[in-house]
């Protein structure tokens, strides 16, 4: 699992790496590839259910993403898809976060 950064908004910012508690809050979710691309979104949890993903954002930096698109695969998983073309290469990447036993689990695709 490449490690991701995470950020709680509840009562100040902390900072976490790929695991984190996940009651009920939302989660500022980022990742950076060098010389590649970055992602980041906002998850709302509550429970063990994801109930929201907003604020996204992707960026390329030697590339050209063609798409990327949220799909709301099960009440506690959510995929940020990624297409991205160089020269005449296409990539599909992205992240997925899920919630598990009160915990949010990112990991890169």
């Amino acid at each position: 699992m490449k490690k991701i950064l995470v950020t709680m908004f509840t009562y100040g910012v902390i900072l976490f790496g790929g695991v984190v508690s996940a009651s009920a809050a939302s989660f500022r979710v980022s990742h950076d590839v060098p010389l590649s691309w970055s992602a980041s979104c906002t998850i709302v949890t509550s429970g063990d259910h994801i109930k929201n993903v907003k604020d996204v954002k992707t960026r390329a930096r030697m590339d050209k993403i063609t798409k990327a698109y949220v799909t709301h695969d099960a009440v506690n998983k959510v995929t940020l898809h990624i297409s991205r073309k160089l020269g005449i290469v296409n990539y599909k990447s992205g992240l997925v976060a899920k919630v598990s036993k009160g915990k949010l689990i990112v990991t890169v695709i």
